[in-house]
This record gives structure tokens, C-alpha cells and sequence, in this order.
């Protein structure tokens, strides 16, 4: 392995991570606690 293909591998993983805790956090401020969209 060379350090750009770590390099590039630890990019993308972050880059996932944060696109995944934006999405819980956007879900969870869209839905407010206490209210049901049922």
C-alpha cells in the first residue's frame, strides 16, 4: 500500500462518516420529539 492510497481510503471513510452523521442529525432536527407523523 502507499501512503496515497491510505491517504485516499481514510478521505472517503471520513467523507462517509460525515455524510452519515449529517443525516442522522438533519433527520433528528426535522423530527421533533413528542410529535407523531402517524
Amino acid at each position: 500500500m502507499t501512503r496515497g492510497a491510505i491517504h485516499m481510503g481514510t478521505v472517503l471513510i471520513l467523507g462517509v462518516c460525515v455524510a452519515f452523521l449529517a443525516a442522522i442529525f438533519a433527520a433528528g432536527y426535522d423530527d421533533k420529539p413528542g410529535t407523531s407523523k402517524d
